[in-house]
């Protein structure tokens, strides 16, 4: 048997949950049904995506991103579609306004078309409501290209699913999947990188990661941080990521009078073992596909504190807790409420994770791509 050509569409960029899906994901698919090549339209200044795919051995080709040259984007993907064959197209976006790419592969190739949705809204939004004005039309009239193109429709809860086709109907919820062996608690590891923090094991270490932008919300669980940090002194905080916000939190900090309790970490291949290295996970997202990283916590056990926008299905332990709204002496309150666990108590998983497991979600859409068509 042949194995079918498939082409991954992506953001690639070291960080992002998008591309963490990817990574996490397609490695299960069988090599022998498969032949994997990949396209990205971000830009990983840290090349970490390169050198992934790589060891994985795949061939990623990158485009100008469209917010840099539109025209050169739009043309470099006309040209690649119309001189490369595929048997499936697979596309991961967080939104529908980018849709020529969707558009091209429909009309010059014969692949099955895959569009998988894993945002509630925009990864990044423009303060200039002419701008705003202009991508809120381009991503509606997307929703009703990718609703029409799409052969297979996929969402990582119903809200992406909403925000991308404008409807429930013939989409699949897949949850995210992940390793769960790989984020199971580490004793060993939570010694290692604490010693790299310079902090004791007995310090409380509240920890936020994600891409620093608006939609994460980083300078609100600062500032949650810096409050109750006034009533437990031995607290220090651990931001890990990097992204547009990133000078600003620091000046925040600085002025909070914080700054030396302050950690920063700009990027890690080794997140899962830094949830080990925490005591809480702060993640007041303001909107969600889904949720990865609150999810890969309670694998570890690590107690989480996480907005209502995630994804429902994220809430499956009782190691996280919802919080609705954005008041801050409300977060100060349940943070402070959080009884702070042993080794041994994190030294188990929790049954109700399995469900997550990445081999299941690869199989079913796998399953998904093979009834199609």
């Amino acid at each position: 048997m042949t194995a079918k050509k498939l082409l991954i569409v992506g953001d690639f960029i070291s960080g992002s949950g998008l591309t963490q899906f990817i990574f996490n994901m397609f490695p299960h698919f069988d090599v022998n049904k498969y032949n994997i090549q990949c396209v990205g339209y971000g830009i990983d200044s840290k090349q970490e995506t390169n050198k992934t795919c790589d060891d994985l051995g795949w061939r990623l080709e990158r485009v100008v991103p469209i917010t840099k040259r539109p025209l050169a984007h739009v043309k470099w993907w006309k040209n690649f579609l119309k001189n490369n064959d595929f048997d499936i197209i697979y596309f991961n976006y967080s939104s529908s306004w980018n849709y020529f790419p969707v558009k091209y592969a429909k009309r010059y190739t014969n692949a099955q078309i895959i569009c998988h949705s894993h945002n509630a809204y925009y990864s990044h939004v423009f303060k200039n409501k002419i701008l705003m004005y202009f991508l809120n039309v381009m991503n509606n009239r997307g929703k009703k290209l990718l609703n029409n193109m799409a052969d297979v429709k996929l969402a990582t809860s119903k809200d992406s699913a909403l925000w991308m086709f404008n409807t429930l109907k013939d989409v699949t919820v897949i949850d995210n999947g992940i390793e769960l062996d790989n984020f199971k608690f580490d004793a060993k590891a939570r010694k290692e990188l604490r010693a790299e923090l310079n902090i004791s094991l007995n310090e409380r270490l509240i920890g936020f990661a994600g891409v620093l932008q608006e939609r994460k919300n980083p300078i609100f669980a600062l500032q949650v941080f810096s409050e109750y940090l006034k009533s437990n002194p031995n607290s220090t905080f651990l931001m890990i990521g990097n992204g547009p916000m990133k000078s600003e939190i620091v000046r925040i900090a600085d002025e909070l009078g914080i700054k030396k309790k302050v950690k920063f970490i700009t990027y890690t291949n080794k997140l899962n073992k830094w949830y080990s290295a925490m005591d809480v996970l702060l993640f007041p997202s303001l909107y969600e596909g889904f949720g990865l990283v609150p999810l890969e916590a309670q694998v570890s056990a690590l107690s989480v504190l996480a907005s209502s926008n995630v994804a429902p299905q994220v809430f499956v332990t009782q190691n996280i807790k919802r919080i609705t709204g954005y008041d801050k002496d409300n977060w100060v309150k349940n943070l402070s409420t959080i009884k702070f666990k042993t080794n041994e108590e994190r030294s188990s998983l929790d049954s109700s994770l399995n469900k997550f497991d990445v081999k299941k979600q690869a199989s079913q859409i796998s399953s998904l791509l093979e009834s199609e068509k």
